[in-house]
């Protein structure tokens, strides 16, 4: 279903330069739907990442972050002083390792941390 509400979501991350938590995706978002409200915010990410066209980013001691899914693997930086997370352009190449019989690697997370410019 593409109600306003999802592409008001999809507008949102599609724009803005990072992946945002729920939080900051619900504040931006009530500037153009004023009454669009956390349990709606909830159900389009959920149908989203079940349709893989959203994934959440979680780091410890940090809220969840989501973004529109890429077609290539990318670093993230965390910012200790603000805590706002960002996408880095740099190519990534997973390195292989030596799994247990069963395990399959879908995917890997690099995270830099350090202090962005606004702080």
């Amino acid at each position: 279903m593409n109600t306003r509400q999802k592409q008001l979501i999809l507008k949102i991350l599609t724009q803005s330069e990072r992946p945002l938590s729920k939080r900051e995706i619900i504040s931006i978002g009530r500037k153009y739907i004023p009454k669009i409200g956390p349990a709606t915010v909830d159900r389009i990410i959920r149908n989203m990442r079940e349709k893989s066209e959203l994934v959440g980013l979680s780091f410890p001691g940090q809220p969840t972050r989501y973004e529109l899914t890429s077609d290539k693997e990318h670093p993230h930086f965390i910012c200790r002083v603000c805590e706002k997370v960002y996408d880095l352009d740099i190519p990534m190449i997973i390195p292989k390792v030596n799994l247990p019989q069963g395990f399959k690697v879908l995917g890997g997370e690099v995270v830099y941390s350090g202090t962005c410019p606004k702080c």
